[in-house]
């Protein structure tokens, strides 16, 4: 079991795989029903998927992954290039070896979640894809080492990392403050940021797997996020399986600043389904 650093004990399992040299772990947040598997964004882990696992397991065994290079998963490794984050997931799913899943991503997440489902249609029954689109961005790898850069890290205790990401009344600022852990000289991010770098650098166009995808979609975004409407509208132009859904107000990390909302909009999903 894992510590918080509120001091209570968490219930959650982790489960530890491997793929390729990388130990990949995997919370199991427990449930009945078919498996659904989350893929958080850059520099998150599994555990920030805690509120959605609440109310997803009362239909479905969820599980939550650490992707490599995050969390709990491998640091350290050669290679960080979309094909093998599309790999490992598929490994998840194989290893967890309960057929279909229903695949949840939000930004890097969302990305290689749509992968997995066009590259390996057997391995996802539905598929909702968070803030992530189609398009490479050449600027993403330079605006990433310049916002890691500008955390002063190491933070000199918990109280200082609250205060530099918002405070423990903002979700996402939580989230963040969760990545953290403990050395001896002050409280690091549970990543290397050149890592987190390496792992946006592979930039290329993904409208044709996007438009291969067969299974039942979902594609959510925020009215403040990173995606645009304009990409957005062509993502439903070159498929017609995926439904839109836009949060007003919302940011990137909806799932974590709008939770009723988003909840609401993915509870509907797949209930219709």
């Amino acid at each position: 079991m894992m510590k918080g650093f509120d001091g209570t004990l968490s219930e959650r399992l982790y489960l530890v795989m491997k793929h390729e040299g990388a130990r990949l772990c995997c919370v199991d947040f427990g449930g009945d029903g078919a498996p659904a598997l989350l893929l958080h964004g850059l520099a998150g882990r599994g555990n920030e998927w805690y509120e959605t696992a609440q109310w997803l397991r009362e239909h479905y065994h969820v599980y939550a992954l650490d992707q490599r290079g995050h969390g709990r998963s491998s640091k350290g490794l050669d290679d960080y290039s979309r094909d093998v984050y599309v790999n490992d997931a598929a490994c998840v799913i194989e290893q967890l070896g309960q057929g279909p899943v229903v695949l949840v991503g939000q930004s890097l997440g969302g990305q290689i979640a749509y992968l997995v489902a066009a590259r390996r249609p057997e391995l996802v029954q539905t598929l909702i894809v968070v803030e992530a689109g189609i398009h490479p961005d050449p600027d993403t790898p330079a605006n990433i080492r310049k916002w890691l850069n500008g955390w002063p890290l190491p933070f000199p205790s918990l109280a200082a990392a609250r205060a530099y990401f918002g405070g423990d009344d903002d979700p996402e600022a939580r989230a963040w403050i969760e990545v953290l852990e403990e050395r001896d000289d002050g409280y690091w991010p549970q990543f290397e940021g050149e890592e987190m770098v390496s792992s946006v650098e592979d930039q290329r166009e993904y409208g044709e797997e996007w438009a291969r995808l067969h299974c039942p979609t979902l594609l959510v975004s925020g009215e403040k996020g990173y995606l645009p409407q304009a990409e957005a509208r062509e993502m439903l132009t070159l498929n017609a399986n995926v439904r839109h859904e836009r949060i007003p107000g919302a940011g990137h990390m909806l799932h974590l600043s709008h939770a009723h909302e988003w909840r609401k909009i993915a509870e509907t999903f797949l209930r219709e389904l």
